[in-house]
């Protein structure tokens, strides 16, 4: 059975040459460019997959049909070309990646002018026009192309501006750092040595052929663990594929969870520079308790980068970002930034004087559990009735994004919460406890709702 094409907030996915090929990315462009200005400029770039190059040229022809002027950034990673938009005011970018999803898919996420991604409103009228075939003609379109180097120091300026550089230069860690050969290579290799880092680097070749499957979870990151271990690191690093996303390893080479690197980034920055904190429903009350901690609000948003980006502006945040290692400080770039929280986790252990295993261990200690599970809407539906009449008395967060229950009533663990996934076809089951054998025993209870 054909996969099929998953257009949400979080973008464009389908299986090359299945559900994505090069007709439909041409009219997701051809769309895109229909709802800017006729002259735009509009920023192209890629992550490493192979079916990237020719992606990214059907993309552009599709663009300069519109009118539109094209700047083509090749390969670069999704924060990097955010943060370009704004630079070189553009109207808007199309980054060609599937982000952390397997190496048959690939996929466009679409960003508007200040460099945020399209919300649900603006995503459903590139749709429309999309099914619609409703495209603007117009002359005057281009393409012109950007040196790698300058689009690389361009972001490496602004991280290096906004964290305390020396402080982790003074500190002369040794790190391991795993791309996945991924688009985190092109940038993670001078943003080490620019912080005066000893960096043992694998799988950095930047082809896109993955050398394990490419989402930063603990069961993909044993060869960096190893890395660590031999190579006597104090931290590892683990960078999704087009590098919005970054998971820490321990120096036991053991793998922490994906909350801890927001959790430690908001203890750096909020620590510095107090203020709101913005996650989403389904992050780990670790990432709260670190705000809290330093007398900072915490805000949460229904699951998608987009919605964190925007409370974060309403609420002018100190800090922001998603529970799977997405890490935003907007004033780098408005979006998650693995090489921004790779920073920011380094400063925390250089400013404090402490060990990775000294900062978790100054945290709560909770225990998250995820699942995933294939069904139908209705069968989502009805789970989630179902769950709610198992616990009447629990307290039901007013945002809509599923739903999360925290199960005393109270806005602590333990919680539960339960939705549709916006990347993948499936439905998604988080739930946090003290123990692990707890969050284990509640999505145990999820997944029999749907049996």
């Amino acid at each position: 059975m054909e996969a099929p094409l998953i257009v949400s907030i979080s973008g464009i996915r389908g299986l090359v040459g299945q559900s994505l090929t090069d007709e439909v990315v041409a009219r997701f462009a051809a769309a895109f460019g229909t709802t800017l200005d006729s002259d735009a400029t509009v920023i192209i770039a890629r992550d490493t997959r192979p079916s990237g190059a020719g992606f990214a040229k059907v993309a552009a022809a599709a663009l300069v049909q519109t009118g539109c002027r094209v700047i083509d950034l090749g390969k670069c990673s999704t924060p990097g070309a955010k943060l370009l938009i704004t630079e070189l005011d553009a109207q808007g970018a199309i980054v060609i990646t599937a982000s952390h999803n397997p190496h048959p898919w690939n996929g466009l996420k679409l960003v508007r002018s200040d460099g945020i991604f399209l919300n649900a409103e603006q995503g459903q009228r590139v749709e429309a026009l999309f099914h619609s075939g409703e495209f603007r003609q117009a002359d005057g379109g281009s393409i012109v192309t950007l040196d790698p180097a300058e689009v690389k120091k361009r972001h490496l300026d602004k991280i290096l501006a906004h964290i305390d550089a020396d402080a982790i230069r003074q500190a002369r860690f040794k790190v391991a750092v795993d791309p996945c050969n991924g688009a985190g290579a092109l940038l993670a290799p001078d943003l080490l040595a620019a912080l005066g880092a000893e960096a043992t680097l694998i799988n950095a070749e930047p082809d896109g052929e993955f050398a394990h499957e490419p989402e930063p979870v603990p069961a993909n990151l044993v060869q960096l663990g190893a890395a660590v271990r031999d190579n006597n690191c104090a931290i590892g690093f683990a960078i999704d594929p087009d590098a919005d996303r970054v998971t820490l390893v321990g120096a036991d080479g053991e793998a922490l969870g994906e909350d801890l690197t927001l959790a430690l980034s908001v203890q750096a920055v909020t620590a510095r520079n107090p203020g709101p904190v913005v996650t989403t429903l389904s992050s780990s009350q670790a990432i709260s308790d670190a705000a809290t901690r330093n007398g900072c609000p915490v805000h949460l948003t229904a699951v998608g980068e987009v919605n964190v980006v925007e409370k974060m502006v309403e609420e002018n945040a100190a800090i922001g970002g998603e529970g799977n290692g997405g890490v935003i400080l907007t004033q780098i770039d408005p979006g998650r930034d693995a090489a921004a929280g790779l920073a920011l986790v380094l400063e925390a252990m250089a400013t404090t004087g402490q060990s990775l295993a000294e900062l978790v261990a100054a945290l709560p200690t909770y225990a998250i559990d995820k699942r995933k599970i294939t069904c139908t809407p209705a069968e989502l539906e009805a789970a989630l009735a179902a769950l709610l009449d198992r616990y009447p008395d629990a307290y039901v967060h007013p945002v809509c994004d599923g739903s999360k229950l925290y199960l005393s009533g109270q806005l602590e663990c333990p919680w539960i919460h339960l939705r549709a996934s916006n990347t993948e076809p499936i439905v998604r089951v988080i739930a946090e406890s003290e123990s692990a054998e707890e969050a284990a025993r509640l999505c145990d209870e999820v997944e029999a709702l749907f049996n």
